[in-house]
């Protein structure tokens, strides 16, 4: 029996996006498993996977497997608020399997080949030996590519489509993603300008657009499981999109202590970085404060019934 929630393809391509991040999931685990038993016992695995490749994996695979998470997520959400089907799906499609496939190299030359020469070889074909971004570029390249047509997929669809706050929010936030990524894909000969760039990936692509993706899926989320507000949930991603963009770079500050700038920068930077997950709290205590009143209404006429869709969800979501 076909299940009734895959009522479009967009919902089916969202769940081989979900099959995906949760097998990176498993692998996440068991690479941070074997590198917490060779940091514990250093001749655990000796000359067949080394600690570094193990950590590397590890660390890769999370960041991999969220953003697999990510697309599959819009892909879900997109049928629902614009009231079509997404277009371009089947380039949707196409894309998840050069994605899927680059990723499925790129581990397998990590575990089978592992280092390389001295050279540009190594960086093109091997990993770029840079903290939590070590894809080689070939494949930096490929994910900007896949990044870049699901985005397309994403700004027809809502241009077509009707078009929410979520969506327009998804837009604009999706742009970020594709163009932050792009800081850590050349080099200067500074270390202390080349790390600038780095955390620029690392903490405006991760903790910029990340949060503000999350915010936009806990907004869609609050509406279908317990009836939110559009106009309040709404509101507060468009506040969190003003502090998450309009402090993000100041919000780096505390990571500018590894690259030698003066002290003052620590306090900007916990400042902001402190401010920018507010607005999400504040949405999800605004909803559930409605919710609980509409819940005692409910009780007072009588009626013990409950507004949520899907309780275990629900549950896991807060």
């Amino acid at each position: 029996m076909a299940n009734s929630y895959l009522t479009s393809e967009s919902k089916k391509l969202a769940t081989w996006y979900f099959t995906v991040a949760a097998t990176l999931f498993g692998a996440q685990l068991l690479f941070g498993l074997v590198a917490a038993i060779q940091y514990v016992i250093p001749g655990f695995l000796f000359e067949i996977l080394d600690f570094s490749v193990a950590r590397m994996l590890h660390i890769n695979a999370l960041v991999v497997w969220m953003v697999f998470a990510m697309f599959g997520a819009v892909y879900w959400l997109l049928p629902d608020e614009t009231g079509i089907e997404t277009v371009g799906i089947e380039v949707g499609k196409l894309l998840f399997w050069i994605f899927t496939a680059a990723v499925t190299v790129v581990v397998l030359v990590y575990l089978f080949i592992q280092v390389g020469p001295a050279d540009a070889t190594s960086i093109w074909f091997i990993h770029e030996g840079r903290e939590y971004i070590e894809a080689p570029r070939w494949a930096d390249i490929g994910i900007t590519v896949v990044a870049l047509g699901f985005v397309a997929n994403l700004f027809l669809t809502g241009m077509k489509g009707k078009r929410s706050g979520i969506v327009t929010v998804l837009m604009a936030d999706m742009i970020a993603f594709a163009g932050l990524y792009l800081t850590g894909m050349f080099y200067t000969d500074n270390i202390s300008v080349d790390q600038f760039w780095w955390w620029w990936v690392i903490h405006l692509w991760v903790e910029a657009t990340w949060e503000v993706y999350v915010g936009s899926i806990a907004a869609y989320g609050l509406i279908t499981m317990i009836g939110a507000h559009r106009q309040v949930v709404e509101m507060w991603l468009w506040i969190e999109v003003t502090m998450l963009f309009g402090s993000g770079i100041l919000g780096l500050g505390h990571h500018y202590f590894w690259i030698g700038t003066p002290e003052y920068w620590w306090e900007i930077g916990a400042l902001f970085s402190a401010l920018e997950p507010l607005p999400l709290v504040a949405m999800f205590i605004h909803v559930l404060y409605d919710w609980g009143k509409m819940q005692g209404e409910e009780s007072a006429k009588g009626l013990d019934r409950s507004v949520i869709t899907n309780k275990p969800a629900f549950t896991w979501f807060v």
